[in-house]
């Protein structure tokens, strides 16, 4: 086995924040490969004759104790292998000893975590946000070492070019940091230069959320569609979702006639779990009429578009995709009605949006719709309502001013 030798230098390339990557370089054969430590400084404070960070820097004994000591994990490998007669190269002696080098893996605790998600819809979501990172390395490995400022502002500038808006953004960051810092308070990796999160802070903006007004609503309503085929299917259950206080679409979906109870509604919210009462309005019960056969069984459900379906038969995950399904389905069909009442675009999570943004101007109480949505706080539901339309704001004027 050829000799292998290891030093210490810092990396010519000059960061943003003008510091630069403390790496060992590995050499046999006179060919060297790279890897760096995680921690970065200034030109000014390394002293190459030493191969040490000078006491310029005020965490110069920290960062020399950590350089110490991943060179005697490299030398112990190197040994361990010499001992057992095995080939070593500087190539796959960097790839046996990268974890100790550079730390944990942030993508395999983040699919570790993923696995644990108690929700269907949360394991789909987060697994989303982590595909999409994973697309970004390459293949390449990203441990939590690698997760500083320069890394997370190189990320976002990424999904900008994907045409990802702020909030996307900011909820795929989000994601990021709650999975850093789950990984941190558990002890699975200490960083050497403290959190990033400290610093970087992604922005978010008031989303810009479709809604229809009351009389684009009545539009709905009067629309003629020929009864029994999908596309009145889907105008009925958009209806309905807005009558019952913007009910989510998997619940509506999933509503059966047992459920039905002395003019209410009763369920338990899929995302949060709760029980939930709504109060059925005469409009809703027209729609109700429409489905309510002799020879109906409580057990089926109200809308056809899971007839046939049962939830037992199904894993969480793949029910989720059959909600998804129907979900696509009606929205393609409500796409079709948007265009013959001159409106842009509706999907089902529109009528959350137009409820909410109805009931506030008629009460102006944000708590009450807070409640009526299910959201778990109130900034949640502050964050559906758009900014006032021209209209709006003149008529706020002549109420100030007359």
């Amino acid at each position: 086995m050829s000799h292998i030798t290891f030093h210490v230098e810092i990396d010519n390339y000059k960061k943003k924040d003008g510091t630069s990557n403390i790496q060992i370089r590995v050499t046999q054969n006179r060919r060297s490969k790279r890897i760096t430590i995680g921690v970065s400084i200034l030109h000014e404070h390394w002293n190459p004759e030493k191969s040490e960070v000078r006491k310029t820097n005020p965490k110069y004994r920290q960062i020399n104790n950590i350089i110490k000591s991943k060179i005697l994990e490299l030398q112990k490998k190197y040994l361990e292998g010499a001992v057992l007669n095995q080939t070593m190269t500087a190539d796959n002696l960097i790839n046996r000893l990268r974890k100790e080098v550079m730390g944990e893996s942030f993508i395999e605790f983040a699919l570790a975590r993923v696995k644990k998600m108690v929700s269907p819809n949360t394991r789909k979501g987060q697994a989303s946000i982590i595909n999409k990172l994973i697309e970004y390395q390459g293949g390449r490995e990203l441990y939590f070492t690698e997760v500083n400022y320069e890394y997370l502002i190189n990320y976002e500038r990424h999904l900008r070019k994907l045409d990802n808006g702020a909030n996307t953004i900011h909820s795929n960051m989000k994601t990021i940091k709650a999975i850093y810092n789950e990984a941190l308070n558990s002890g699975y990796f200490v960083p050497e230069n403290g959190s990033p999160w400290k610093v970087y802070k992604p922005k978010k903006e008031k989303s810009k959320r479709s809604r229809l007004s009351e009389a684009q609503i009545l539009a709905i309503e009067n629309l003629a569609i020929r009864p029994g085929i999908n596309e009145w299917h889907s105008k009925n259950i958009f209806l309905m979702s807005f009558y019952l206080q913007g009910m989510r679409t998997a619940d509506i979906l999933q509503l059966k006639w047992e459920q039905v109870k002395a003019g209410r509604i009763e369920y338990e919210a899929g995302k949060t779990g709760k029980f939930r009462s709504k109060k059925i309005i005469p409009r809703a019960l027209e729609i109700l009429a429409h489905y309510d056969k002799t020879g109906i069984q409580p057990s089926e459900y109200i809308f056809p578009f899971l007839k046939g379906k049962n939830k037992a038969k199904f894993s969480e995950d793949d029910w989720l995709k059959v909600i998804s399904s129907s979900n696509a389905l009606i929205n393609g069909h409500l796409a079709s009605i948007a265009k013959k009442i001159g409106v842009r675009n509706i999907s089902m999570h529109v009528a959350r949006h137009s409820f909410a943004d109805i009931a506030k101007k008629k009460t102006g109480n944000v708590f009450a719709v807070s409640d009526a949505l299910d959201h778990s706080s109130v900034s949640i539901t502050e964050n559906y309502f758009n900014a006032a339309t021209t209209a709006e704001n003149d008529d706020l004027v002549d109420s100030v001013y007359g």
